[in-house]
C-alpha cells in the first residue's frame, strides 16, 4: 500500500506550514511543518489503515537547542509494525528485560532513542524510534558502537535527567488492539511506578512521551497544540490520554466462522488483504498477507467469489494466528516471498547480518527487528551520504583540474625567459646598428649566425627596449619559481581526490554497516580537508591536530577488507585514504608485503607474512590481483602492481591521507579485470 500526496495549501505569509492530502484506504489531511507536528482529522477512520509503507522524509529541520542538522530521507518500502509484533515485543521484554536498570541515555538521531538497560543476567540497548517511515521498538547493539552524548536534541536531555536512577519494572499494552507500549518507571520493581513511558508506534503518527504517576506529560518528542488537532492535544504539562481507539471489529477466538465471513465481506473493499485490513483492529498489510499466503490464497482474490472451502483454510489460519495471541507463543520468522520478518515463525528462520552461517535463525524477537530496521536505516543513509560525497569530490574534482591547468599554462608561458633574455643581450651588443625610430630590427644570433627580428618601439630608443626585455624576462624567471609548487600542490589534491574517487566507486552498495562506517570515514576524511561542512552545525570538525590515544590494533583493521591467501596468510585491503594510511604507517611491520596498482589510485594491500616465512609466488600474485582489483584500473584486464617491503615506504610530510613515496620496488602484472581466481575467504567484521 502506497501514499499518495498531493498539496493543498500553500504556506501562510510568515508561516512554515502547509497542508496536504493523504489518499490511502481511507482519507485525512496532514499538517506539515519545519517541527514534526501532525494534524488529526476528524475523518480519519483507522490507524491501522495508515501505516506507513512508502514516505520519504527530506530536508532539513531545527532541534530544541536551536540547531541545524541533516534528516535521512527513508524512501525504501518497510514494514510496519502491528499489533501482533507490539505484542511479541511486549512479551520479550517482560519476560527477558524486566526489571531493567537504566543506565545511560542517548537521542542519536533526530527520532532515536537509545536506552541502556542491564538486568541481572545480561545489557543492552533499548531503542525507541520514532520515524514515521520506520517507528519501531528493539533491543540490540547501536551501530557503530556506543554513541557519544547528542548535543542538538533537548528531549534526550530531558529523559536523561528525569530517568536518572530509576528502573524500568512493567512493560505492558495499556489498551488491547492499539499500538502502544507502556514501560512502567521506578526506583525499585517492588515500589510502584513513579513515571510512566509510552511508546505509540503509529506510523506518521508516531511520538514518544513521559509522564509521572499522575499522567502529566513531563516530556514528549514532539508536541501537538491546540491549532494542531481538535481531537487530542499533545503538550508537555497537560494530562496524557491513549489515542483514539481504531475503527473495526475486534478479533476474538470464539466468533464463529459465519460472523467472521460476515464481517470480512461486508466491507467495500473488494480485495481479501483490503477487507481484512478494513474489517478487523490490529490487522495491518503485513500480517493480513502472511495469513492469506498460510492459507494458499492470493491477497488480490475478490472476497465474492471465494469459495467455503477457501473461506474455511483461512478462518483456520486466523484462529491459529489468535492462539498465537493468546498463549503468547510468538517466534521470529522470515516469510520468503515478500522478504518480510514474522513473529509467528514465517516459513523459514530469520538470520541475522552477523550470523549468517547459524543454522537455526534468531530466536530473539527484539533482536530480529533491531537488525531489520537497523539494516533499513543504514541503507538509506549509505546511499544519501554516497550520492552527497560523489557529488562533492567531483566539483572539488574538476575545481582542482581547473588549477592545475592554469598552473601548466603560466609554467609553460613562463619558459621561455631564457629567450627574452637572450634577444636583450643581442639588442645590447648592437644598439650602435639601430636606427632611431624604427620598428624593428634584425641581428645575427650569437651562436648559430641565423638573423633574429626584435620589434621596437619607434618612440623609445633601442636601450628602452633592451631593459624592457631583460624586465620581463626575469618577471617571468620569478613566475616559474612560484607556481611551480603551487602545480605540485594542485597535483597533489587532484591526485589525492582521484583516490577518493576510487573509493567511493568501490563502496557503491551497501552489504553490512562496515560499509557504513567505512563511507563515514570517507565523510569525515573530507571535513577534516575542509571539502566538507559538518553534518552537525555547531559541532567542531575532527581534527587531526587533536590528541588522541593510539587504538588497539584490533580497531585499526576492524573496518579494513581481510582475505586469505594461498598459504594461510592475511591480507588486509584498506577501503579508503584512512584504512591505507593507518594500514601502511601503523598495521603493517618490516616481515609484511605492500602491494599497490602502479600509478594508479587504489588501494593499499598488505600481506601479513609471519616471521621467519616467506610468501610464495602465489601468495604474491593473489595479492597483486587484489590490488590491482581495489584500484582505478578494475576491470581493464593487467595492470602492473608495485610490491616492496613497508621499510621502502616513507609519508608524504604534511601530505593527504594515505599518501606515501616508494624508495624501492619490484613489478607484477595483477588480474584486474575479475576478482582474484583463488576465491577468498571473506573474515566476516563486526
Amino acid at each position: 500500500m502506497e501514499c499518495l500526496v498531493k498539496s493543498t495549501g500553500v504556506p501562510a505569509r510568515g508561516t512554515r506550514c502547509c497542508v496536504v492530502e493523504l489518499g490511502s484506504v481511507g482519507r485525512g489531511s496532514l499538517r506539515m511543518c519545519a517541527r514534526p507536528v501532525v494534524r488529526w482529522s476528524s475523518t480519519l477512520s483507522s490507524c491501522t489503515q495508515w501505516a506507513p509503507v512508502k514516505l520519504s522524509l527530506s530536508g532539513r529541520g531545527s532541534g530544541a537547542c536551536g540547531k541545524r542538522f541533516s534528516a535521512v530521507t527513508v524512501t525504501a518500502k518497510v514494514q510496519a509494525m502491528d499489533y501482533t509484533v507490539i505484542k511479541a515485543v511486549c512479551t520479550e521484554l517482560s519476560t527477558k528485560w524486566t526489571p531493567a536498570k537504566i543506565e545511560r541515555i542517548v537521542q542519536a538521531d533526530r527520532f532515536t532513542l537509545l536506552i541502556s538497560i542491564r538486568t541481572v543476567e545480561e545489557s543492552g540497548w533499548l531503542r525507541l524510534c520514532w520515524n514515521p517511515a520506520c517507528a519501531h521498538i528493539s533491543v540490540g547493539d547501536p551501530p557503530g558502537g556506543v554513541p557519544s552524548i547528542a548535543e542538538a536534541f533537548s528531549f534526550g536531555e530531558q529523559l536523561r535527567y528525569l530517568l536518572k536512577g530509576l528502573a524500568i519494572i512493567e512493560v505492558r499494552i495499556p489498551q488491547d488492539w492499539e499500538r502502544v507500549i507502556e514501560l512502567r518507571l521506578g526506583a525499585r520493581p517492588s515500589d510502584p511506578p513513579s513515571k510512566h513511558l509510552f511508546v505509540e508506534i503509529m506510523g506518521r503518527y508516531s511520538n514518544v512521551f513521559l509522564t509521572n504517576a499522575d499522567m502529566g506529560v513531563l516530556a514528549c518528542a514532539y508536541q501537538v497544540g491546540a491549532k494542531m488537532t481538535s481531537v487530542r492535544m499533545v503538550q508537555v504539562g497537560g494530562t496524557y490520554r491513549l489515542p483514539p481507539a481504531a475503527q473495526g471489529s475486534l478479533p476474538s477466538i470464539s466468533m464463529g466462522m459465519e460472523e467472521w465471513k460476515l464481517i470480512t465481506s461486508a466491507t467495500k473493499e473488494a480485495k481479501l488483504q483490503n477487507s481484512l485490513v478494513q474489517a478487523f483492529r490490529g490487522v495491518g498489510p503485513g500480517l493480513a498477507m502472511e495469513l492469506i499466503a498460510r492459507s494458499g490464497l492470493s491477497p488480490t482474490m475478490n472476497v465474492t467469489t471465494m469459495t467455503e472451502e477457501e473461506w474455511r483454510s483461512l478462518h483456520n489460519v486466523w484462529l491459529d494466528w489468535l492462539g498465537v495471541l493468546n498463549e503468547s507463543t510468538f517466534k521470529p520468522g522470515l516469510v520468503r516471498s515478500t522478504s518480510s520478518y514474522s513473529v509467528l515463525g514465517g516459513d523459514s528462520p530469520y538470520f541475522l547480518s552477523t550470523e549468517r552461517d547459524s543454522e537455526a535463525g534468531t530466536s530473539s524477537v527484539t533482536t530480529m527487528l533491531d537488525d531489520y530496521y537497523t539494516k533499513v536505516y543504514e541503507t538509506e543513509k549509505f546511499q544519501q551520504l554516497r550520492q552527497q560525497l560523489v557529488a562533492k569530490v567531483s566539483a572539488a574534482t574538476k575545481k582542482a583540474q581547473s588549477k592545475v591547468n592554469l598552473f601548466e599554462d603560466q609554467i609553460k608561458a613562463s619558459m621561455g625567459y631564457g629567450t627574452i633574455a637572450k634577444m636583450g643581450d643581442l639588442l645590447m651588443a648592437n644598439l650602435h646598428v639601430c636606427e632611431p625610430g624604427a620598428s624593428s630590427v634584425t641581428l645575427p644570433d650569437f651562436e648559430t649566425e641565423e638573423p633574429t627580428t626584435i620589434a621596437l618601439d619607434p618612440r623609445q630608443t633601442a636601450l628602452y627596449t633592451a631593459q624592457k626585455l631583460y624586465k620581463r624576462s626575469q618577471k617571468l624567471r620569478k613566475s616559474e619559481k612560484a607556481v611551480a609548487p603551487l602545480l605540485a600542490e594542485a597535483w597533489e589534491e587532484l591526485t589525492y581526490l582521484s583516490q577518493v574517487e576510487v573509493t567511493l566507486q568501490q563502496l557503491d552498495q551497501y552489504t553490512c554497516t562496515t560499509d557504513l562506517r567505512s563511507l563515514e570515514e570517507v565523510r569525515d576524511e573530507l571535513v577534516e580537508g575542509s571539502y566538507l561542512k559538518p553534518i552537525v552545525a555547531g559541532t567542531p570538525p575532527p581534527s587531526s591536530k587533536r590528541k588522541k590515544k593510539p587504538s588497539p590494533l584490533g580497531n585499526l583493521t576492524a573496518n579494513m577488507r581481510r582475505f586469505t591467501s594461498p598459504s594461510g596468510y592475511e591480507v588486509l585491503v584498506g577501503r579508503n585514504n584512512r584504512q591505507n594510511d593507518v594500514l601502511t604507517n601503523r598495521v603493517a611491520t618490516d616481515y609484511d608485503l605492500w602491494f599497490h596498482a602502479r600509478n594508479i589510485p587504489g588501494s593499499h594491500t598488505v600481506l601479513r607474512v609471519p616471521p621467519g616465512q616467506n610468501a610464495t609466488d602465489e601468495d604474491l600474485q593473489f595479492s597483486a590481483d587484489l590490488a590491482a582489483y581495489f584500484s582505478k584500473a578494475r576491470g581493464s584486464g593487467k595492470v602492473p602492481v608495485s610490491y616492496t617491503s613497508p621499510k621502502h615506504l616513507q609519508k608524504v610530510k604534511g601530505g593527504k591521507p594515505g599518501m606515501v613515496k616508494v624508495e624501492k620496488e619490484s613489478v607484477l602484472l595483477g588480474r584486474a579485470s575479475d576478482p582474484p581466481e583463488v576465491v577468498p575467504q571473506l573474515i566476516a567484521t563486526t
